[in-house]
């Protein structure tokens, strides 16, 4: 009975957890990045440090340098697509340092980005409350400060509809559902990126059901289709984007060439995935169904989805924290490591 327990356990952990003019768009993008590759692998593949080097280190106290951060949730967006394209429906809101939350725009939040300074879009993943997001958002705003508290931050915390009641007896239909609908939710991301300033940077942070919005946006931006759509002819800008993925609740080979979101890779410079071998939630990932193929979180990019993404996979690098987190899986596993922050912060920070 308590091995059952632990499985509930597990699983519930894992659940927070014009097409031919897009065609050309997408098939001249992934040209210029595969032209471009070894060039911009040597000047934008950013180093990782080790967790025994930055351990080592004194943390910087929690600073407060610029005074908060956003929210953008896609609540209020169509999440059963029909026969019209997705519409972005987004609602903002503002935390200022001091004062807490209250409702803003997204007019107020485009006129107030520094052009030129890194954006961090932070995406939470299946069953995450509001309430979480209001906690975790915060707690997320001081974990990016310590990583360099000098420099100036503009953190998005993007928020989708993931709250379901846990039913056990259907636990593997919500996970599904919920897995369908974080890919869905890419569409909102992909249109929030767009209307970031292209003289800002951008790194989209995924954690569990969120790198599938994550990768569904990439995938997206990239030139591709998504459940038959794509994102409307542009122009759009052209940003510099980076990807960090943690607890990825993805297929370890969806981003090989042929596979669901086999464009995510085209517009990013580098992307890091964060392993943990031993995350109870995604190693019962598989058993969504017959033959599922391993979770990205757990078995990282294999031998051979390396060979077939070809010059792509060297736009991967590996963290793996398989001894410092553990049987965790949930955000605060991560979140709650200033060290990890700092880590990651080239990622972040550009």
């Amino acid at each position: 009975m308590s091995q059952v327990v632990s499985v509930i356990k597990s699983a519930h952990q894992i659940l927070r957890a014009g097409l031919v003019a897009s065609a050309i768009l997408a098939a001249l993008l992934c040209i210029h990045s595969s032209a471009n590759a070894q060039d911009a692998l040597q000047l934008s593949i950013p180093p990782v440090e080790s967790a025994e080097t930055i351990v080592a280190e004194s943390l910087p106290q929690t600073t407060t340098t610029t005074p908060g951060y956003w929210i953008v949730s896609s609540h209020a967006s169509p999440q059963h697509f029909d026969e019209s394209a997705p519409v972005f429906c987004p609602s903002v809101t503002r935390y200022d340092h001091g004062t807490g939350f209250r409702r803003s725009s997204m007019q107020e939040l485009m006129q107030s980005i520094l052009p030129g300074v890194p954006v961090s879009v932070f995406c939470h993943g299946s069953f995450v409350s509001w309430e979480d997001v209001l906690n975790e958002s915060c707690e997320t705003w001081k974990w990016v400060h310590q990583a360099c508290p000098d420099q100036p931050v503009q953190m998005v915390y993007f928020s989708w509809p993931s709250d379901r009641p846990i039913i056990v007896p259907i636990i593997q239909l919500d996970v599904a559902r919920l897995g369908h609908r974080a890919g869905r939710n890419g569409f909102y991301l992909a249109n929030f990126v767009q209307q970031l300033p292209s003289e800002c940077p951008v790194c989209l942070v995924g954690h569990s059901h969120g790198t599938r919005v994550v990768a569904s946006a990439l995938h997206l931006i990239g030139g591709g289709a998504v459940e038959g759509y794509v994102l409307r002819p542009g122009p759009y800008p052209q940003h510099r984007l980076r990807a960090v993925f943690a607890a990825s609740a993805i297929d370890h080979d969806w981003m090989n060439p042929g596979e669901r979101y086999d464009r995510a890779l085209c517009p990013v410079e580098c992307l890091l995935n964060l392993r943990n071998k031993c995350d109870p939630a995604l190693l019962i990932y598989p058993l969504r169904y017959p033959f599922a193929g391993g979770a990205l979180g757990t078995m990282g990019f294999t031998r051979r989805d390396r060979r077939d993404l070809g010059s792509a996979g060297q736009k991967i690098q590996t963290l793996d924290l398989s001894s410092e987190i553990g049987h965790g899986h949930y955000w605060p596993n991560y979140f709650q490591r200033p060290w990890l922050a700092r880590a990651i912060r080239n990622y972040l920070f550009f």
